[in-house]
């Protein structure tokens, strides 16, 4: 954005000038981004002029603009933004029984190759109990619809480790919030390899606590007959069942709206 505007070769150096604070300048622009986001009360904000010297970024005069009935009231976080920044406070640290730590967090967009990755160690078996169909290889097309999210009513957990100085996901939870917000759809992937170690559990888990953080009423999920971790998952945290399908089975846990 920085280098878009005219002044840029200015803030570069130019004609025997010093370089300029950018690296400050940058920290200072997105500082005023995290203000805007985390203060909904804030209606207008003008900071003229900003001085920008070799050493330092100074703002000589600001003016900020606060409604004061957003002031008073509650609001959803983050609710005045028309995209939801990244969700970091969805993000902790746990260990599998084998003893080996793993980080849960929100997917990013970055994370496209670690998730092709993921699904290539996964069995049909696998694959089919998630996806409900078999493919030959990921896509990007596919991937964008699981990587780039609106975090504002859909969130994946990923489970990621590090190996041999590589990190790489394991795991994967998603919860998908209806239209209305009243309820939300889960599913989860675990990588054949760390099956068995509780990371189905663990990500089941926390995408619980995220849908009651969302206030949404129901949580419901699909699964088959033939998947007996999943089923045993659902019945140990008071899942309710209904009839199969076939070898299809749904699944759903109401919340307390109270």
């Amino acid at each position: 954005m920085l280098q878009s505007l005219q002044i840029w070769p200015l803030l570069e150096g130019y004609r025997g000038r010093p370089k300029m604070a950018v690296d400050r300048l940058v920290e200072i622009l997105i500082r005023f981004s995290y203000l805007c986001a985390d203060s909904p009360e804030i209606t207008e904000l003008d900071v003229n002029p900003l001085l920008v010297t070799p050493d330092d970024v100074i703002a000589l005069d600001a003016r900020i603009v606060l409604d004061q009935k957003s002031r008073q009231e509650q609001v959803p976080p983050y609710s005045h933004l028309a995209i939801r920044p990244y969700p970091v406070e969805f993000t902790r640290e746990a260990q599998l029984k084998n003893g080996k730590q793993v980080l849960l967090r929100p997917i990013k967009p970055e994370d496209e190759p670690k998730w092709h990755k993921m699904l290539e160690a996964c069995s049909r078996e696998s694959l089919w109990f998630r996806f409900r169909y078999i493919f030959k290889e990921t896509t990007h097309e596919m991937a964008t619809r699981f990587c780039f999210i609106d975090y504002d009513r859909e969130l994946a957990i990923v489970a990621e480790i590090e190996e041999e100085g590589e990190r790489k996901l394991i795991g994967v939870g998603r919860l998908v919030a209806g239209p209305d917000h009243d309820d939300a759809q889960y599913a989860v992937l675990v990588a054949d390899d760390w099956q068995n170690q509780g990371l189905g559990s663990l990500l089941t888990d926390f995408c619980l606590e995220i849908a009651s953080a969302w206030h949404v009423d129901r949580v419901w999920a699909e699964t088959t007959t033939h998947n007996p971790r999943m089923i045993s998952i659902f019945k140990n945290r008071g899942f309710n069942f209904g009839d199969a399908d076939g070898d299809k089975m749904l699944a759903n846990k109401s919340f307390d709206s109270a």
